[in-house]
């Protein structure tokens, strides 16, 4: 056998042992301080990033990544506020929607401009459909309306609401009214409506009777009494600030009221309102 021969097994061990040197040498090269220039040059990472960088530390891309997420989510808020705010001005509520295929199919005349000019009406409504007269189908497709009990309900939940039912619906609400069926409900609605109008009667009333006292130079009562018992100043004081605090009833509710006991010809026995 010759001294040159290198037996099978020992040549394995021996290209073992140069592939691990050579992966030895690929590994040192990646860590290799000097190989971050690349990384620094982006000027994302601080001085003190940079720094940790240098001198090893491998937790410095959990920070990086932390950052860039914690960005991201604050963009994605702002983003989803955006959207709520679009949405907002978008979405149309079922109850007003079945108010207006209501009114759009039971009554001849145009739909309001007041509703036709809201964003949410022109994003739910084709402008063909608004300014179309009841009975005019054009030969195409007509949407026929169905009668809700559940929607019914909230509408006189909401009557007196004008957050929930705005004063551009009034039209639609009386119309929608007039033909309410249930003597005892359609009572229990008349007494409250004449509530509210005697409400802001009352404080129009009140409101007059203090402008004609400064005009005529009238003295209150609490000038009159100035000499009187100093309790009951201070009891007169209260029932003022009481008064100060006291928020007027609405105009809107009365008015509305009022349309809807014309439309059911119980409004004779009321007083007009001075509006």
């Amino acid at each position: 056998m010759s001294s040159q021969h290198i037996p099978a097994w020992q040549r394995i061990k021996i290209r073992q042992t140069q592939i691990d040197e050579n992966k030895a040498e690929a590994d040192f090269d990646e860590e290799d301080p000097l190989n971050i220039t690349t990384h620094l040059a982006t000027g994302s990472l601080t001085r003190k990033e940079k720094q940790r960088l240098i001198n090893g530390d491998q937790n410095i891309n959990k920070v990086a990544k932390k950052k860039v997420k914690t960005s991201n989510r604050k963009k994605e808020k702002l983003a989803k506020d955006l959207r709520n705010e679009i949405k907002r001005k978008t979405v149309l509520k079922d109850q007003l929607r079945y108010l207006i295929d209501f009114y759009l199919e039971k009554s001849s005349e145009k739909l309001p401009d007041a509703i036709q000019n809201l964003e949410n009406v022109k994003a739910n409504y084709l402008e063909e459909k608004l300014n179309k007269a009841a009975g005019d189908d054009n030969g195409g497709v007509v949407d026929v309306w169905k009668f809700s009990k559940q929607k019914q309900n909230w509408l006189i939940k909401h009557f007196f609401d004008v957050e929930e039912l705005p004063v551009a619906y009034d039209d639609l609400a009386i119309l929608y009214f007039k033909d309410l069926k249930g003597e005892g409900l359609k009572q229990s609605i008349s007494e409250k409506c004449r509530e509210k109008i005697k409400e802001w009667n009352d404080y129009v009333q009140l409101e007059m009777d203090k402008i004609n006292a400064i005009v005529d130079g009238k003295e209150t009562e609490s000038e009159q009494n100035k000499d009187g018992d100093e309790e009951e100043k201070k009891t007169d004081k209260t029932e003022e600030e009481k008064q100060e605090l006291q928020i007027p009833p609405n105009r809107d509710i009365a008015q509305r009221c009022l349309k809807l006991l014309e439309a059911w010809g119980s409004a004779a026995e009321l007083q007009l309102l001075s509006m």
